[in-house]
């Protein structure tokens, strides 16, 4: 039996807690310290823990988190998490506030509730008659996370709401970091020798995320509510629901303001605008709403966006400081990136001492070199880059920055994409980029190697087993057996499958060797003009520029990943390995529809993919639009605009049958066949 006075303590206790943390974190002041408030939660759990009958489904002591978790649950969403579109200038929202009054037949400006619109990540929390029982991330809208264990931990999350509720709530929100919390755990972190956040948004969906609800609990999230998934009862705006949030002990944003018409909501947002420094949490622009329900409701939603809301995004933040120098990175898909190291500088809330100058043309647009004075942005307040260059006070320059033709990794030659900006390493064995290209190696397009996904790829690479492409055919049962969720049977299947890629054909050994600008389609091009892989390897340029949708850049980088002795070396590994590809070679019939565009329409019995690969596989290109450069429509039941457009343009119109007796028997001629 409990003692009377016991019982009593903790419930006074739970409710003293519980006003602290409302008074903190819905009405941002406080009566206690972080001491006395310690205090207060070590002597419930001590109760708790002595007289486990004394805790309850909305204790805060459930806010220290649980034991971990193997993956999250799904949630599932009704209505949806809708995302906003955008605007970004008051031109911007004078059209959407056009369309909003004239659909509405408005004669009068309507009212808008004009709130900040926070950089964190969204939520949305389920309570049943005043009592939290799920939470939930926004995921792609429809589907998220089941985040409940996790969203518990925070503080500013009511357990309990403060008012008698019946029914069905669901509160949508943003969890993010005050700015002032973010600072002090990045301080904690670096004291403990840890590495500091970069950011508060990136930070708080990490921090959220985690399958250890401890760690969530260890880190000072805060939640900020918006709105609900419905109307509660007798509620008719934005802003009577807003009270009401504020009524229950949900915090809310303090800036919250209503504005009747578009000069009233540009002079709000000009004031968030300017005053978002000061604001304790992290702003990237303002959510405008309708504030009547009824407006709302009549106006609807697209599939992604609410017709009744926007968000006025803010320019970001910008500073000046001193290009050091440029470095070049390689990502793990071989890509080269321009990075500037800079003086450091605070920008956006952050301290940057690097920013991106994204690729070769940005770089020469921008004409920013080592010594230079530049100006520096946070990209959508996140990722920081290089705006512009201010030159040198004195007038001097250095010389341009001249972008590698060779990777700074591994030597290997660079190429740079038809119709793209990037360039890439095309060395498939380069350290940067192999984790990705042993995954590319053995992806369903390339090899299709059944059980080399990129966990495996990123096993074998750290752990030193594989450091060439070629290395995979060396592996060991052993080996295998050894990584990760392997074991023997999965290890002998491995070998199996490794053993059978050997015969692959020259179409799937060049898409898997991820030359840039060289996929499946391309391949199946230069195996339907190449009998194996040696002529291919022996070809010049003129050759290979002979070949229908092959332009001179592909030309070039084909002609020079045969011809750069790191490449070259790859490919003789592999053939040492026990490769032999072989192409159908030129007008052996093998493939029908070699050269050719197709374009698939309506219903087809089989899936769209499957019949895209045996397109390809027989040589064509497969395209999602009709154009006078259509060679054949593939059209099914329900086929509508692109039928009707074949029709005009007098393109070649064969039913699901005819394709694949088309490709099982091959010998239909079309006219650049003849």
């Amino acid at each position: 039996m409990i003692p009377d006075n016991i019982i009593s303590e903790a419930e006074n206790l739970r409710e003293l807690i519980r006003y602290h943390n409302r008074l903190y974190y819905a009405e941002d002041r406080s009566e206690i310290s972080d001491g006395e408030y310690d205090t207060l939660m070590l002597r419930l759990m001590e109760l708790e823990s002595r007289w486990p009958e004394l805790a309850t489904e909305d204790s805060p002591t459930l806010r220290v988190g649980a034991k971990p978790l193997s993956r999250f649950p799904s949630i599932l969403w009704d209505p949806p998490m809708l995302s906003l579109d955008n605007v970004f200038s008051v031109e911007e929202f004078i059209e959407f506030d056009r369309r909003i009054r004239h659909e509405l037949k408005l004669e009068d400006d309507p009212v808008y509730s004009v709130e900040p619109k926070l950089d964190g990540l969204a939520i949305a929390l389920i309570y049943e008659n005043g009592v939290l029982q799920r939470a939930g991330t926004r995921g792609d809208g429809s589907e998220g996370e089941d985040v409940t264990p996790n969203a518990r931990t925070l503080r500013s999350i009511p357990l309990k709401l403060s008012s008698d509720l019946s029914g069905n709530l669901v509160v949508r929100g943003e969890v993010i970091f005050r700015k002032n919390d973010f600072q002090k755990m990045n301080k904690e972190r670096k004291s403990l020798g840890l590495e500091p956040f970069v950011n508060p948004r990136n930070a708080a969906s990490g921090s959220l995320r985690q399958l250890d609800s401890r760690i969530t609990a260890s880190r000072p999230l805060s939640f900020i509510a918006y709105g609900t998934a419905r109307w509660p009862g007798g509620i008719a705006s934005q802003h009577s629901l807003l009270d009401l949030l504020a009524r229950l002990g949900i915090p809310l944003n303090p800036c919250n303001s209503l504005c009747r018409g578009v000069d009233e909501v540009e002079i709000a947002c000009r004031r968030l605008e300017e005053n978002r420094d000061e604001l304790p949490w992290e702003i990237d622009g303002a959510v405008i709403k309708l504030n009547e329900a009824s407006f709302q409701e009549r106006m609807g939603t697209l599939s992604r966006f609410p017709r009744w809301a926007a968000a006025w995004k803010f320019r970001a933040e910008e500073a000046v400081t001193r290009l050091i120098d440029i470095e070049i990175q390689v990502g793990r898909t071989g890509k080269l990136t321009p990075v500037a190291r800079l003086e450091p500088v605070f920008v956006g809330g952050v301290t940057v001492s690097s920013a991106t100058l994204h690729n070769e043309d940005e770089l020469c647009r921008k004409d920013a070199r080592p010594g230079d004075k530049v100006i520096v942005r946070r990209a959508g307040d996140v990722i920081p880059e290089v705006v512009r260059s201010l030159g040198r006070p004195d007038g001097e320059r250095g010389e341009k920055f001249e972008f590698p033709r060779s990777c700074p990794v591994c030597n290997g030659p660079v190429a740079r994409e038809e119709d793209a900006s990037a360039h890439r390493c095309m060395n498939p064995s380069c350290p940067a980029k192999l984790r990705e290209s042993l995954f590319h190696w053995g992806s369903r397009d390339a090899l299709d190697i059944e059980g080399l996904g990129s966990k495996l790829a990123e096993q074998l690479v750290d752990k030193g087993m594989v450091k060439d492409v070629s290395d995979l055919y060396s592996l060991t049962r052993p080996q295998l057996a050894s990584l990760d969720r392997m074991g023997g049977k999965s290890a002998d299947n491995l070998i199996k499958e490794l053993e059978e890629s050997l015969s692959a054909t020259l179409q799937r050994f060049i898409t898997g060797i991820g030359i840039p600008g060289i996929g499946r389609t391309v391949s199946g091009l230069l195996s339907g003009r190449f009998s194996d892989l040696q002529k291919l390897m022996d070809a010049g340029v003129d050759e290979l520029l002979a070949i229908e949708g092959i332009g001179p850049v592909l030309a070039d980088n084909l002609h020079r990943f045969f011809n750069e002795k790191i490449t070259r070396d790859v490919v003789n590994r592999l053939l040492s390995v026990g490769f032999k590809p072989r192409g159908s070679g030129a007008g052996d019939g093998s493939q029908p529809l070699l050269g050719l565009t197709v374009v698939f329409t309506g219903g087809i019995s089989i899936p769209r993919s499957e019949a895209r690969i045996m397109a390809e596989k027989a040589g064509a290109k497969v395209t999602g639009s009709i154009s006078s450069r259509t060679d054949i429509v593939v059209a099914g039941p329900g086929a509508g605009e692109k039928l009707r457009k074949a029709g005009e343009l007098g393109l070649e119109v064969i039913s699901e049958d005819e394709f694949l007796k088309l490709i099982r028997d091959g010998g239909y001629l079309f006219a650049k066949h003849k």
